[in-house]
């Protein structure tokens, strides 16, 4: 277990700072770790992407990402073709 775990197991019953201090890592260093682990769990399929699954499933697999493209505009949210890509 990494000492990160460790004090976010820990963090109900003694204060972060101090289990922080015993272990020779920064506050803030675990803070961060917290905020990354919590967007990694969190992590969302955006809804432009099951639109373009569908697109591109629809027209049986034909479409490049100008008509892609296109077919989001008319159907979901504007997305450039570098992202479709």
């Amino acid at each position: 277990m990494s000492s990160y775990r460790f004090v976010d197991a820990e963090r109900g019953y003694n204060l972060v700072r101090q289990l922080c201090q015993v272990f020779g890592m920064l506050a803030s260093g675990h803070y961060a770790w917290h905020q990354g682990w919590l967007r990694a769990m969190k992590k969302e399929i955006p809804t432009w992407e099951i639109v373009l699954v569908k697109a591109f499933g629809v027209h049986q697999r034909r479409y490049g990402t100008r008509w892609l493209q296109v077919a989001l505009c008319q159907n979901g949210p504007a997305v450039g073709r570098q992202r479709l890509r």
